[in-house]
């Protein structure tokens, strides 16, 4: 099964792209790349565009790490 994301873009259901999670959280998608560079958030397995891709589980982990950060 797949979806559209808001770019049209079909993915399996259950995976989204930075920039979906960046709209969640409220936060750049340059913050969000500097976060996994750095290892604050866990590394996105890359589809063959060598986009990032992540799953259900760790988006709800990427959103809890990102309070956690708010909260300090």
């Amino acid at each position: 099964m797949s979806f559209l994301s808001k770019n049209n873009i079909h993915l399996r259901a259950g995976h989204y792209r930075i920039s979906d999670i960046a709209t969640q959280v409220d936060r750049s998608i340059t913050a969000l790349c500097r976060w996994e560079k750095e290892g604050v958030i866990p590394k996105a397995k890359r589809d063959s565009r060598g986009w990032r891709v992540y799953t259900e589980n760790q988006v709800e982990e990427i959103i809890q790490l990102i309070k956690k950060i708010k909260l300090k």
